[in-house]
């Protein structure tokens, strides 16, 4: 995790994907920031001066230009053109074409969706507008309305002021909260989470009390037909290990039938401290689970094969027996293929 432009604390990197150039042909280069010419990245625009945005991707904060107009408080999804100076956040050609038949604020509301692969179609612009304008039009609370809208959770103005905040965490922000977190939880056993929630309030800890709201409205499931891992406002979950090198991992979650049949998936990323970009998807009809792990390489993936038969002691002691695990090489943006899916025996 030491790798200059690498990931920071926590254990994100800042391109999304395997890094590969989704713009351009040849070998991606890196930038000074450490981020390859092409990638496709994910940020937070800080502040705007004039044309030039300050953006914050990974744990980095840096200066760029924008082939669309952004605002400060807006999550982003863009590729990284390195061959300008400053460097240029560029839609990709597909979804500039959409975000092209709009104007004005009609074209914010379609840019929230298309970058959180979701349809642009008359019912979902018509409920976001609506949600926005009762919103007086705030440019910062529309992102936050469109992560509310794709869990079906209620678009109230404490959830988005609550999806705002959350949004704009670090993962270095979001790891110290969750350990202070386990702290209480070492130093004292809670009947509910009502309890835990009750004993946040009386403490006065309202930064923790406020990130496990946040968080219960950022583990909703998508709605159904949705990709959950391309919205922008992932639940932070740690993961056991180093303490002094704790990793954090971005977790998404989607219910879905099939065959009349209910299932569960869980989308995680997650910076390895040795393995570097671990990503993956595990499936549960409640009866069995199925997994896939996609690694950056090669030979990431081989160690990890080596060490299935470990791992699958391991998961043997779960309530839910292993159905399948697959390990292979993240490729291009990597969306869920349903490999999982149809690994599952769905009648068992």
């Amino acid at each position: 995790m030491a790798n200059p432009g690498g990931p920071g604390a926590g254990g994100i990197r800042p391109p999304v994907g395997d890094g590969s150039q989704v713009s351009r042909q040849g070998a991606a280069q890196p930038s000074p920031h450490g981020i390859a010419d092409g990638s496709l990245v994910e940020g937070l625009v800080t502040a705007k001066n004039g044309d030039m945005y300050q953006v914050r991707i990974g744990s980095q904060t840096m200066s760029a230009l924008s082939s669309i107009p952004l605002f400060t408080g807006q999550r982003f999804r863009a590729v990284w053109d390195a061959s300008a100076s400053p460097p240029m956040l560029r839609l990709q050609a597909a979804d500039m074409a959409l975000i092209s038949r709009f104007t004005g604020r009609d074209q914010q509301v379609a840019l929230a969706l298309v970058s959180r692969g979701m349809p642009v179609n008359d019912e979902t612009m018509w409920n976001l507008r609506r949600c926005w304008m009762r919103s007086e039009g705030d440019p910062a609370r529309l992102g936050a309305l469109a992560e509310l809208w794709a869990r079906g959770a209620d678009m109230t103005d404490s959830n988005v002021a609550l999806m705002m905040w959350y949004m704009e965490l670090t993962p270095e922000h979001a790891m110290q909260i969750w350990k202070r977190l386990r702290e209480r939880l070492r130093e004292r056993r809670f009947a509910s989470q009502r309890d835990m929630l009750s004993a946040l309030k009386e403490e006065g800890d309202e930064e923790a009390l406020r990130f496990l709201q946040a968080h219960a409205l950022a583990g909703r499931p998508a709605r159904g037909g949705l990709d959950p891992s391309m919205l922008l406002a992932p639940a932070w979950w740690p993961v056991d290990g180093d303490e002094d090198t704790p990793v954090m991992a971005r977790v998404s979650l989607s219910c879905e039938r099939k065959d009349g049949r209910q299932a569960w998936w869980m989308a995680f990323e997650m910076e390895g401290n040795s393995l570097g970009c671990v990503k993956g998807d595990i499936m549960t009809n409640g009866r069995a689970l199925s997994a896939n792990i996609r690694l950056a390489d090669e030979k990431s993936a081989g160690r990890v094969r080596d060490a299935l038969p470990a791992l699958r002691e391991d998961l043997s002691k779960i309530l839910v027996p292993m159905q399948y695990i697959g390990v292979g090489v993240s490729k291009g943006e990597d969306r869920r293929d349903g490999a999982s899916f149809q690994a599952l025996d769905m009648e068992l």
